[in-house]
């Protein structure tokens, strides 16, 4: 039944093994032989003299790992070969290690090697459709996110191609060779002991020396955060996802303390001049040195007396302008009408910390002003550190008299914002349950359209309160390869020569969104009260890496850090219904943008969003990958630059905001706190 069955298999998948209409015989050949192998293997019975299932046992809990190693690598695309030797024996040393710990706790040969190597195979799986999707190799922070992962990968085609069935199929064989040894012999209690605490002093002492700063100094070991491709490929994939074990914690600064937290943050005072102690009557900012193209300094004059703005925040799902990768053409426009906004509109590129996915850091660097470059790589703030009340720009207009509504048209539990939205200060959290007749498009998510017919609808319904609206959308969402359906006009790309349908369905779901854009801005445009509307992507779509590559102008393990932030660069703009100043920046980040939007609409801000002020001033740009200087200049992290105190004092500020816990000093982060 088990050859019939893998006999079926090769017939229904038949066509991975077609090129051109030609029959790749010797692919298919490889397969077949691993799949029949096996199952000859599994048929036939044989039983091994004591000494050498003694030693087929041993022999297969050495060389398993080893074949691991090549099989991880063959689904990342990589060749194990060609990695360093010491680098390539570390790899084998954390698969050994899941042999091990297995056998430990179960003393069984079969289930440990079985169990290990689908275990570790199932990883590897998981990276190859994580580099498919998102062309960006999976984290160990990831496992995090796995529920989320679950929603996620439902929008994705998750297909069968020609490298799973070849590690699949070989897999298959070496684990039944091995399994033709077993465990078969009297366990003593006293010998079961002995060797499980060996081999638990084995793992405990290997791992810990692993993990230690002298064995790190000596092999050399860095993780390259700012291009986890290229660190994975030099490293080997398993042993960068271990790598990544000594950065899950956060690091607590050196010679931390609340007192010294306060003291850099009440160092100075943003320019400004209050005319009552609720509001801020004159506020001005002015986008730096060469981030600033308007040439204009951008002031915001309040009346003590003036209405606040209702405040709407669109984070628009994966919106972004690729052109900013490098120049194509396509058969129409695509953000035309996001592009015409002049009038009173401050609009520029928006830096950010993710690409491909991970939307809810993207979240937590605008609603809280923290940056991800201080947080482990690759994880999830919402179900990783937010356990508790935590103030954001929810709760600072909040304690200025205004409803705070979150809304995202997905499920509830999606990033656990059914969690974390209340302890951010939101009063309300609106999913597509609480949507009347949902429009989709693609058959999958709720259209922009129809989100911001429920984005209308709060606003009317929200009485003589101000409103602050934090809108995700979902519509541009990827997988881009789910149809036409409700798209009204397709986007063709033009002038490239890499095939690129994704990039195609994407760039027209994205003409949709300008059209629902222009739809929501022409109601606000009518709307009496005074209205800021915030508008900004949450990061750019994962499209076909090819296309990237010959945009960008060199493979995706070669980018530069200035080539890597294009990949991390998306359009904003805040747009008022009545009369603010015009400015245009060509480069600001997430972190920063709540501040600006506080300054816009001439609202009261805590003295950390007034030290955040001060910092723009000096390091205009941070995200995970690095920072930019006054003058524009890209940095590493790790380099020796006149900003490295201000980094380092930001690091030390977000580290009481977010892990202070009865040590925050909330007077800092909170309008109502600082005014007891």
């Amino acid at each position: 039944m088990l050859f019939i069955g893998c006999l079926l298999l090769m017939l229904w998948q038949l066509p991975i093994f077609m090129e051109n209409g030609v029959l790749q015989g010797e692919q298919l050949a490889l397969v077949l032989f691993g799949l029949i192998g096996g199952c000859y293997l599994c048929s036939v019975k044989m039983k091994l003299p004591t000494w050498l299932n003694w030693v087929w046992m041993l022999a297969s809990l050495l060389v398993l790992p080893y074949m691991m190693v090549y099989l991880v690598e063959i689904l990342a695309g990589q060749n194990a070969a060609l990695i360093e030797t010491n680098l390539f024996w570390m790899n084998y040393f954390w698969c050994l290690i899941i042999y091990v710990v297995l056998f430990v706790c179960t003393s069984h040969y079969r289930f440990s090697i079985i169990g290990g190597s689908l275990f570790i195979y199932l990883v590897a799986v998981v990276n190859h459709f994580v580099l498919l999707f998102r062309n960006i190799p999976l984290q160990l922070a990831d496992i995090m996110s796995v529920g989320t992962a679950a929603n996620v990968a439902e929008h994705y085609t998750i297909a069968l191609d020609y490298e799973l069935l070849l590690t699949g199929s070989g897999l298959f064989f070496a684990l039944c060779m091995a399994a033709v040894a077993e465990f078969r012999f009297q366990r003593q209690r006293w010998r079961t002991l002995i060797l499980n605490v060996v081999l638990l002093c084995f793992v405990g002492g290997s791992v810990s020396y692993f993990y230690s700063d002298s064995f790190w100094e000596e092999q050399e070991l860095t993780m390259n955060f700012w291009n986890p491709l290229q660190c994975y490929i030099a490293n080997g994939t398993v042993l960068s996802i271990a790598l990544n074990g000594h950065y899950l914690k956060p690091e607590k600064p050196e010679a931390y303390s609340p007192q010294q937290v306060q003291s850099i943050v009440q160092a100075g005072d943003v320019q400004t001049a209050s005319a009552s102690p609720a509001r801020t009557a004159l506020i001005s900012y002015q986008p730096q040195g060469p981030t600033a193209r308007s040439g204009q300094q951008a002031v915001v004059a309040v009346n003590a007396e003036q209405e606040k703005p209702n405040i709407i925040t669109i984070m628009n799902e994966s919106y972004s302008d690729l052109r900013v990768l490098g120049e194509f053409q396509t058969s129409v426009p695509y953000m035309e009408y996001m592009e015409s906004l002049q009038e009173n509109t401050i609009r520029g590129d928006l830096s950010v910390s993710v690409v491909g996915g991970g939307t809810c850091n993207s979240e937590f660097e605008f609603l809280t002003g923290m940056s991800m470059a201080f947080l482990p790589p690759g994880g999830s703030v919402y179900q990783q550190f937010i356990t508790r009340d935590l103030p954001s720009l929810a709760t600072t207009l909040k304690a200025q008299g205004y409803q705070t509504v979150a809304f995202h048209p997905g499920k509830l539990t999606s990033w656990r914002r059914n969690i974390v939205y209340p302890y951010l200060g939101f009063d309300r959290y609106l999913t597509t349950e609480d949507m009347e007749n949902p429009r989709y498009v693609r058959n999958m998510f709720v259209s922009d359209d129809s989100s911001y017919d429920t984005v209308i609808q709060l606003f009317e319904e929200k009485g003589d309160d101000k409103l602050f609206l934090f809108n995700v959308t979902i519509q541009n969402h990827g997988s881009y390869c789910l149809g036409t359906d409700g798209i009204p006009k397709w986007v063709s790309v033009q002038g490239v020569d890499t095939y690129c349908p994704g990039t195609a369905e994407y760039l027209s779901v994205l003409r949709t969104s300008d059209q629902a854009l222009e739809r929501l801005i022409a109601y606000f445009e009518q709307v009496d009260e005074p209205t800021i509307l915030v508008f900004f992507g949450d990061h750019q779509p994962a499209i076909e890496e090819e296309l990237v590559e010959e945009l960008l102008g060199a493979p995706l393990d070669q980018l530069s850090m200035e080539q890597l932030q294009k990949r991390y660069t998306v359009p904003f703009f805040i747009w008022a219904n009545y009369d603010i100043a015009e400015a245009t920046y060509d480069q600001i980040s997430l972190n920063y943008l709540s501040t600006l939007v506080l300054q816009t609409a001439g609202l009261e801000m805590t003295p950390y969003h007034q030290y955040l002020a001060r910092l723009q001033q000096q390091v205009p740009m941070i995200n995970t990958l690095g920072y930019t200087d006054k003058t524009g200049q890209y940095h590493e992290f790790t380099e020796e630059t006149a900003e490295q105190q201000w980094i380092e004092d930001y690091k030390t500020v977000q580290y009481n905001y977010l892990f202070g816990g009865q040590g925050r000093n909330d007077a800092l982060y909170l309008l109502d706190a600082a005014g007891e």
